[in-house]
């Protein structure tokens, strides 16, 4: 029943047509090629909420963070069995020693958490070209001071699906514009691929249950 509902409710096709001439109508270039979404199966909010968490953690790093202390945190809340095998090599080597490109990646994660706060509900400002606000550090439990994730998985939960749905549809279509001005060399201010990249896999993790989340493909 549940899936039957969603089928009715979501409209990938529809969601195309109105996000196509939404972007078109803010200097956003939109293929018609580009195919509609596959119906939805969202993530259960615990899991996304544990994801954010994890990658909450894991930007620790970026900050100069002890490796100690964010496992010895990842480990006290439960956490720890939810990273995947690359992320527990992150703990087990100096960052500084880390690859300059794995380095980069855990810079990005804060625009995955950032994403992950608009999921549930916790701010309305998800655009295609700014970056992450002060705001964040009061969604998330702070590390430094031990304060523990529960709380923040406990009370997580999923805004309207419908929106998350059209939110993806959204980066999925602005991604190839910006795909292609970096390609060619245009500029617009309208769009930044890293961002809508590292947001686009948040809410492609958030929509597709059965990806995981180093699996997550970004093809426009």
């Amino acid at each position: 029943m549940k899936k039957m509902w969603f089928q009715k409710k979501i409209k990938p096709e529809k969601i195309k047509d109105r996000n196509t001439k939404y972007l078109r109508s803010s200097g956003i270039e939109v293929i018609e090629h580009l195919p509609y979404l596959d119906n939805p199966e969202f993530r259960e909010p615990e899991e996304i909420a544990r994801r954010t968490m994890v990658l909450t953690a894991l930007f620790q790093l970026h900050l100069q963070a002890p490796r100690d202390i964010i496992k010895k945190w990842l480990e006290e809340n439960g956490l720890i069995d939810y990273l995947n095998k690359e992320e527990l090599e992150y703990l087990e080597t100096e960052y500084s020693e880390l690859p300059e490109q794995t380095q980069i990646d855990i810079y990005w994660f804060v625009e995955a958490i950032w994403t992950f706060a608009w999921v549930g509900g916790l701010h309305n400002n998800l655009t295609l070209n700014t970056g992450v606000e002060d705001s964040l550090a009061s969604f998330i439990p702070n590390i430094a001071n031990n304060e523990p994730a529960q709380k923040f998985i406990s009370k997580f939960k999923l805004r309207n699906q419908v929106e998350i749905f059209e939110m993806l549809d959204k980066f999925y279509r602005a991604h190839w514009f910006a795909r292609n001005n970096n390609l060619t060399g245009k500029q617009s201010d309208r769009v930044d691929l890293d961002i809508i990249m590292e947001r686009r896999k948040a809410l492609e993790y958030t929509v597709y249950k059965e990806i995981e989340w180093n699996e997550i493909s970004l093809d426009t």
